[in-house]
């Protein structure tokens, strides 16, 4: 039966392909065909402004994230509670806790003289308090990490490098304050 179709459209093919179908006919099908959304195209611009989107947000987290640590610890540079972190040293190696012991009471006499230095300078205190406050944040995940570490002294080690650099950036800021004065005072002898 196919083979009767197949002779019927071979002989009478020029036929099929000379009528056109009126326009209106196309105009009911489409109409009847479901509709299907198109889809959204995503161009370089929209990825960037999402990306540019994200790196905002991410900024934030995470400067709120720094300054919650700054304003909700207590640490070295305020000098407020003596030896801060000192008890997590209690379970380790004594020269371990001796050297942490005086670097606490080396950062505590360096901030006490840069606190007394800077007193006509608030804002450069602040400035150099932020610069040790961020050291000190660090030293604060350390001391987080040595509570659930079991092999502690390896971050005790670390936590004593940190505490170095601390005492070190102390002595290079009362290093700046001293040739601030010294500067301040040859100026005022020229003067005179």
């Amino acid at each position: 039966m196919s083979s009767k179709i197949d002779k019927f459209i071979r002989t009478n093919r020029e036929a099929f392909d000379d009528a056109e179908l009126p326009e209106a006919l196309w105009q009911k099908v489409e109409a009847q065909l479901p509709v299907y959304n198109k889809k959204k195209v995503v161009t370089l611009r929209h990825m960037y402004r999402w990306m540019a989107a994200a790196v905002v947000v991410g900024m934030l987290l995470t400067s709120v994230y720094f300054m919650y640590l700054r304003t909700g610890n207590t640490t070295a540079a305020t000098a407020s509670t003596g030896n801060p972190g000192a008890e997590n040293l209690s379970g380790i190696s004594p020269e371990y806790t001796q050297e942490a012991m005086l670097a606490y009471k080396t950062i505590e006499a360096k901030q006490e003289e840069l606190k007394a230095i800077t007193a006509d300078k608030p804002e450069l205190y602040r400035q150099f308090l932020s610069d040790l406050r961020m050291l000190d944040s660090a030293y604060n995940m350390l001391q987080q990490q040595a509570l659930n570490t079991p092999n502690r002294d390896v971050i005790v080690k670390a936590m004593l490098q940190n505490l170095q650099l601390q005492m070190e950036l102390l002595g290079r800021q009362l290093m700046i304050m001293n040739t601030i004065k010294d500067k301040k005072t040859l100026q005022h002898e020229k003067t005179i």
